[in-house]
């Protein structure tokens, strides 16, 4: 009989690094003007880059990448709040408590707006940086975002350690 031993157990690992996503992103929003770091990357220079998409057919991807970089403020709530519902998800999946993995999805949208509700309220204290709904919804489609994506690659994960397992290759 083999046992699973760890230094530390990966629920509590994923609810530290929850807790410490929370606290960056409090960091962020205690910033006076974060988007000030944008300004060394010329719309030029990434038109074209973006331009070598074009040549193969996915001028979607320049569509996109101009549309985040006109929006950079939204495009950073998105992958701030896609990060945080990740390591929100990951805490109560790997929970021993079958409530917590049964509405992982409910729980991550409801801790996850409720975080971004208050981190907007913050915001509207810090000097040179204001409350947005906008900047809400961003939060909120980055949560809902991250709740679709880790089921589906929770289940890759699953069938490729499969294949590994019984010695099947990609």
């Amino acid at each position: 009989m083999t046992r699973d031993v760890r230094l530390i157990n990966i629920f509590e690992f994923f609810l530290l690094l929850s807790i410490i996503y929370a606290v960056f992103i409090f960091y962020l929003s205690s910033l006076s003007d974060i988007s000030i770091h944008m300004g060394f990357i010329d719309k030029q220079y990434m038109l074209k880059f973006f331009s070598i998409f074009e040549r193969f057919g996915l001028g979607i991807i320049t569509e996109i990448s101009v549309f985040a970089y006109s929006n950079y403020d939204k495009s950073m709530h998105f992958i701030l709040y896609t990060g945080f519902g990740i390591v929100l998800y990951l805490t109560m999946h790997f929970s021993g408590n079958p409530i917590l993995r049964k509405y992982t999805v409910i729980l991550v949208l409801l801790i996850g707006v409720l975080y971004a509700i208050t981190d907007e309220m913050h915001q509207s204290y810090v000097l040179g940086r204001s409350a947005s709904k906008a900047d809400l919804v961003a939060d909120t489609a980055g949560l809902i975002f991250s709740v679709i994506m880790m089921p589906v690659l929770i289940y890759i994960t699953k069938r490729i350690g499969g294949w590994v397992h019984r010695g099947q290759t990609l």
